[in-house]
């Protein structure tokens, strides 16, 4: 018996809500060992990401190979996880920056001058009839790409999953993947069975998104943010919290259905500006990992620009 693609999808889907509640509730329940589950969760998705991205585009061709930017991320991490857990004195945020900056630095300027130094390289410049200084300092800016597209979002989906304080970084990751997963569902349902004929959104970039659709994915993110709502309301501790920010309940509750909206636009304009990338290097699907979803990139481009808006809200909270 031959799947369809909606089969396949829907078995994808599946598959990876059961392994994601899995991960959650190790988050939830298991104290540091489930926190640390996660962030090799995040880490894994992180490197899958990175090797499609460079894939797709093509950034592999000037020292800026996906090992490079894993091992970029890998160091970022372990200081991250020295200077904010194990030492006594957790460093300041700001130092914590401005070292993992200087690690990205270090790497893009051995890849710069690595390649001009190169006579291998500059002899197949010389054959290409390319600028040899333009063309070396090119792999510095594909690694910065790689680090910055999807390396950036991950790291703030690691820094969410840190925020242990009353459990308010469990519930922002909560936030991030019911709003994007919901805008989604609603907006493809709503486009394939009210989306016909309808306006087309990005025709140039996604020719399938319709208006209809768009706006069904908004009562999505709405949705999703109303289950995290209920969720929350458990949880004694953050529950009063938002009451005190905002001094009435009623307000609490309208201040995430317009969370829910904003994290329904944003994850479209990260599923445009995937679009956007693959139309540009001309494919389809950033890979084939996943049965009827394509790649992983293609299944977490809305998600991964959730991260950052909703770590700023919940740092706000």
């Amino acid at each position: 018996m031959v799947m369809t693609e909606f089969s396949k999808r829907v078995l994808t889907a599946t598959a990876l809500i059961a392994g994601f509640t899995i991960f959650i509730v190790l988050r939830a329940f298991v104290g540091a060992f489930g926190l640390y589950m996660f962030d090799l969760l995040i880490l894994a998705t992180t490197g899958l990401g990175t090797w499609e991205i460079c894939n797709a585009c093509k950034l592999n061709r000037r020292g800026a190979n996906v090992v490079v930017a894993l091992i970029v991320d890998v160091l970022i991490y372990m200081f991250y996880i020295i200077g904010s857990q194990i030492l006594k004195e957790p460093l300041v945020w700001w130092l914590q920056l401005f070292v993992s900056l200087l690690i990205i630095a270090i790497f893009v300027l051995f890849i710069g001058l690595s390649n001009m130094i190169d006579k291998k390289f500059a002899k197949e410049c010389e054959l290409q009839k390319k600028n040899l200084n333009k063309e070396s300092w090119l792999g510095a800016v594909d690694l910065i790409y790689m680090l910055v597209y999807p390396g950036f979002f991950f790291a703030c989906a690691i820094l969410l999953n840190h925020m242990t304080i009353d459990s308010i970084g469990l519930f922002g990751l909560l936030l991030v993947i019911f709003i994007s997963c919901f805008t989604d569902i609603f907006a493809y349902l709503t486009g394939k069975l009210l989306g016909k004929g309808s306006a087309k959104m990005a025709p140039k970039i996604s020719p399938k998104k319709t208006w209809v659709g768009f706006f069904g994915g908004l009562f999505g993110g709405i949705f999703g943010a109303l289950i995290v709502v209920w969720i929350i309301s458990c949880n004694k501790a953050v529950s009063d919290r938002l009451v005190e920010l905002t001094d009435d309940a009623f307000l609490a509750q309208m201040l995430f259905l317009v969370v829910g909206l904003a994290g329904a636009v944003i994850t479209t304009l990260g599923d445009l500006l995937a679009s956007f990338i693959k139309r540009k290097v001309g494919i389809k699907d950033f890979g084939n990992l996943l049965p009827g979803h394509g790649g992983v990139m293609d299944r977490v481009d809305g998600i991964i620009l959730n991260v950052p808006f909703i770590l700023l809200i919940m740092g706000i909270i």
